[in-house]
C-alpha cells in the first residue's frame, strides 16, 4: 500500500525537528529582554550537526566537552575557553551523537557499525557491525555498552572489545517515527525504550527481563494515530525514570519495579529535563510545560512558541532554555514561565545540536561548524 511511506515521511518531517525547514523564523515578538546573551567563545570544527536538531549532542565530563560532527570528527574541548584537547578524524559518517565512558567514546553509523574511540590513544579501538543503523547514543557503564538499532534489537557488548554478550528484540509496529531512545545502564540494569511504546529493564549481566511498562498505548483507527514510540531521552532522578511517548504520555516510573508513580497525557517527540523537583517538557504543539517532578502537577505552561518546532528543553540557571528550528534560543523564567530573553545560537540558520548546560554556560554545535558557548548577563 502506497500511503504508508507517504505517511511515514510526513511524520518523520514533523517530529525529527527539525531544522529541515529552510523558512526563516523571525525573532519572538512582544518579549521584553530581562537579560542579554553573549558568546564566551566559538571554536571551529571539522563538520557540523547537519539539519536534524536532535541527532547530535555534546557530552560534558569534568572540565571538557566531547562531541562528534557529521563528518566523523571526534573532539574534546575545554569548557572554559573552547581550546581543543583532542581531535580524532575517523572518516566515518555518524548516524547519532556520542556517549562517553571514561576514556572511551562511542557512536553509531548509518552502516550499522558501532565505533569505539580512545581519546588517550586518539584512535579507533574497535568497530562492531550490528543488525541495522543506530539512531541514538549508546548506554554505558559497568564495563558494558548497550546499543538500540532501528530494527528493534537491543545489543549489550563488552565495552573494551565490542564482544556481544546478549541481545533481545522487540517487534516493531507497522509504522514508527524512525528514531530510538538511548538506552541507559544504571545499578546493574539496562533500561531501553522501544517503538512499541514499551520501556523494559534487563539484568545487565544475564539479559533477563526484570520489568516492563507500556508508556505509550496504540489507539485509533489508522496507523498514524497509533504511533506510540518511546521518544526523547530518558532522565533518571529522584529514584525515578522519566520518559515520554509519541501520541502517549509523560511517565515517571519507579526504578526498582517499573511501576508508574505518575502519568500525564502530554504527547512529545523530544525529551524531558529534570532538575530537583522541576520537570520541563514540550508537547507536539510546542507548548512548554513545567511540572512537579514528584507528582506530575502543572507549575506553569507557555504557549507563545507554537509553530517554532522546539528541541528538548534544558535547565540553565534561573531559566528553562529551548531552541527552535530557526536557531533562536528562548529563556523562560523557571518560576513564572514567562519568556524573558532570546538570541540566535550562532547565525540565522536551522538549529544545531541538542543544547547542554554546565549551569554557567549553554553549549551547542551549530550548522556553521562552530561549537558555541553562550552565557547571559
Amino acid at each position: 500500500m502506497m500511503w504508508k511511506p507517504i505517511i511515514a515521511a510526513a511524520v518523520l518531517s514533523s517530529v525529527l525537528l527539525q531544522g529541515c525547514s529552510t523558512r526563516q523564523l523571525p525573532p519572538p515578538s512582544g518579549v521584553s529582554q530581562a537579560v542579554y546573551f553573549d558568546a564566551n567563545w566559538r571554536t571551529k570544527v571539522n563538520g557540523d550537526s547537519g539539519e536534524q536538531t536532535e541527532t547530535y549532542n555534546i557530552v560534558p565530563q569534568g572540565d571538557t566537552l566531547t562531541l562528534v560532527t557529521n563528518r566523523g570528527a571526534v573532539y574534546e574541548l575545554l569548557q572554559s575557553n573552547g581550546l581543543q584537547v583532542k581531535h580524532i578524524d575517523t572518516q566515518m559518517k555518524p548516524s547519532a551523537g556520542v556517549s562517553r565512558d571514561g576514556d572511551r567514546v562511542f557512536f553509531g553509523t548509518y552502516d550499522g557499525e558501532l565505533v569505539a574511540v580512545s581519546l588517550a590513544d586518539e584512535s579507533v579501538l574497535w568497530r562492531k557491525t550490528l543488525t541495522s543503523e543506530i539512531l541514538s547514543e549508546t548506554g554505558n557503564g559497568e564495563g558494558r555498552v548497550a546499543a538500540l538499532t532501528g530494527d528493534g534489537w537491543l545489543t549489550v557488548m563488552d565495552a573494551s572489545t565490542g564482544e556481544t554478550l546478549w541481545r533481545d528484540k522487540e517487534d516493531l509496529p507497522a509504522l514508527t517515527v524512525r528514531g530510538t531512545t538511548a538506552p541507559v545502564i544504571v545499578d546493574g540494569k539496562v533500561i531501553a525504550g522501544f517503538a512499541s511504546g514499551k520501556v523494559k529493564a534487563y539484568n545487565l549481566q544475564t539479559g533477563d527481563q526484570i520489568w516492563e511498562y507500556a508508556v505509550g498505548k496504540p489507539e485509533g483507527r489508522y496507523e498514524i494515530e497509533r504511533l506510540t514510540d518511546v521518544s526523547g531521552r530518558f532522565v533518571i532522578a529522584n529514584n525515578m525514570l522519566y520518559s515520554v511517548a509519541y501520541n502517549g504520555t509523560v511517565t515517571a516510573l519507579a526504578m526498582q519495579t517499573g511501576r508508574p508513580v505518575w502519568q500525564r497525557n502530554i504527547s512529545s517527540a523530544v525529551g524531558v529535563a529534570v532538575q530537583g523537583n522541576e520537570l520541563a517538557v514540550i508537547d507536539q504543539d510546542n507548548v512548554v510545560y513545567s511540572l512537579n517532578a514528584r507528582n506530575g502537577s502543572t507549575l506553569w505552561q507557555n504557549d507563545t512558541l507554537q509553530g517554532r518546532d522546539l528541541a528538548s528543553p534544558v535547565f540553565y540557571k534561573d531559566y528553562v532554555a529551548v531552541l527552535d528550528r530557526g536557531g533562536w534560543i528562548h529563556l523562560m523564567n523557571r518560576e513564572t514561565g514567562v519568556t524573558e530573553a532570546w538570541t540566535l545560537a550562532d547565525s540565522r540558520r536551522p538549529a544545531g545540536s541538542r543544547m547542554v548546560s554546565n549551569d554557567e554556560q549553554l553549549f551547542i554545535l551549530t550548522p556553521t561548524a562552530n561549537v558555541t558557548a553562550l552565557h547571559y548577563w
